[in-house]
């Protein structure tokens, strides 16, 4: 099971330096209230997993933030200086971070517009993925939310397919990351051979552990986000450029990734088999 109070302490530092200041400039906002998301959230569950190989670098911190109403996002836009012109984007204790708003400010669900960007931002999956959330103690800041490995893929999915459709294929990478930590996982592996799912997933995937694995975060993902957000999700994924996704799914260092492009093929049709709900 993730533990993400084993991430190494080196990460968890700048998150903390950054949410302590953020923290000491809100009225309206707690700790339980911040969701760390994206390249950080990222690292943080392949260092709470123990794997110790360095995965794509990066420099900003983004930070989901389940706010009940505008006021306490336009609070820290007032007190925040700007990074850019995004609207969503401050310098925070010398670092750059977006701030992403989410929960009762959605209009529809999924979608945001902070009063400064006047300009709509996809939150898509930010609620169900925080409600499933785990715990992440900071040394100062206090404990804040942090996605788990589903939670995580899921908002990659998405990204993946807004991204993918203007060319941008980055987030193949985290997804092949994703995977690469179920098909890696003792915990994955005991839920598939010694539980009866498992044992049922085995079979129904031919005894290859590593497609079971795969569907199994396909269905985790599909619980995470529940069937509204799936049924949106499974909508778009029929149509996306699924043979870009297999030619550019990569895990940085990881010696073990399969480099071949179809096998990649067939573990992300084994995580689509777990994503597609069973008919009876």
């Amino acid at each position: 099971m993730l533990d993400p109070a084993r991430s190494d302490p080196s990460l968890l530092q700048p998150v903390d330096i950054v949410v302590t200041e953020l923290l000491a400039k809100a009225t309206l906002l707690t700790s339980n209230e911040v969701m760390v998301v994206g390249a950080n959230c990222r690292d943080l569950i392949q260092s709470a997993l123990g794997h110790a190989f360095a995965l794509r670098a990066t420099a900003d911190i983004d930070l989901g933030l389940a706010i009940a109403s505008w006021a306490a996002y336009d609070e820290l836009a007032e007190a925040l200086p700007p990074a850019g012109n995004t609207g969503i984007r401050f310098w925070i204790a010398n670092t750059s971070a977006d701030l992403l708003p989410f929960g009762p400010v959605e209009r529809p669900p999924g979608t945001v517009t902070p009063p400064a960007r006047r300009e709509a931002i996809n939150v898509w999956g930010f609620t169900e993925v925080f409600a499933a959330s785990l715990e992440l103690p900071l040394p100062h800041a206090g404990t804040i939310r942090i996605p788990t490995v589903a939670g995580y893929a899921a908002l990659k999915l998405a990204a993946w397919l807004d991204r993918s459709a203007y060319g941008e294929y980055k987030d193949a990478t985290d997804i092949a990351t994703a995977l690469y930590w179920y098909l890696r996982s003792p915990d994955v592996a005991t839920q598939l051979y010694e539980t009866d799912p498992g044992q049922n997933l085995l079979i129904e995937e031919g005894l290859d552990d590593s497609a079971a694995a795969a569907r199994a975060l396909g269905e985790d993902i599909a619980r995470t986000v529940g069937p509204v957000r799936l049924s949106e999700i499974l909508e778009r994924w029929a149509s996306s450029p699924k043979s870009l996704l297999h030619h550019y799914m990569s895990v940085t260092n990881a010696s073990d990734w399969p480099r071949s492009s179809d096998r990649r093929r067939e573990l992300v049709e084994a995580m689509e088999r777990g994503l597609t709900p069973s008919t009876p």
